[in-house]
């Protein structure tokens, strides 16, 4: 049991932690998204949360979707796999998919980062924690 396998498990139990978080700040938006709940009537710390109107400008925006569903419904499936794949000790092919798929998101969340702070020019703190989870996991998966 040498240091590699200490990375090893910091890594895994990062992934953990950091897809847990994910998937729920993306719960958070479907949730207000579908109006099950108010964008200031759910569990997060209150300088994460959103006004009404900020909310809205943001998840009915024409950059929340891709291919006709809400990102958020893509973060909900995606920090599931990753999840799922930390705690399965997935190897070989199914690693290097992980991998692909978590730049990929990284790639797509500068685009959004872009479109947030230029095009709608709105500084959601909650969006930002997001896109900093998916790049701190595309490199975490690197290491475990």
């Amino acid at each position: 049991m040498g240091s590699g396998f200490f990375i090893t498990m910091v890594a895994k139990i990062a992934i953990i932690t950091l897809s847990i978080l994910g998937f729920y700040i993306s719960l958070y938006f479907t949730f207000v998204y579908y109006q099950i709940v108010s964008p200031s009537k759910f569990l997060v710390p209150k300088i994460c949360k959103l006004t009404e109107n900020t909310c809205q400008m943001i998840i009915y925006s024409e950059y929340a979707k891709l291919l006709g569903l809400p990102n958020f419904i893509y973060g909900l499936a995606y920090y599931f796999a990753i999840l799922l794949f930390a705690i399965l000790e997935s190897n070989g092919y199914i690693k290097t998919a992980i991998a692909i798929a978590s730049w990929f998101v990284v790639a797509v969340g500068v685009y959004l980062v872009y479109i947030l702070t230029r095009v709608l020019k709105v500084n959601c703190l909650l969006c930002f924690v997001s896109h900093i989870l998916n790049f701190l996991i595309a490199i975490l998966i690197l290491l475990k």
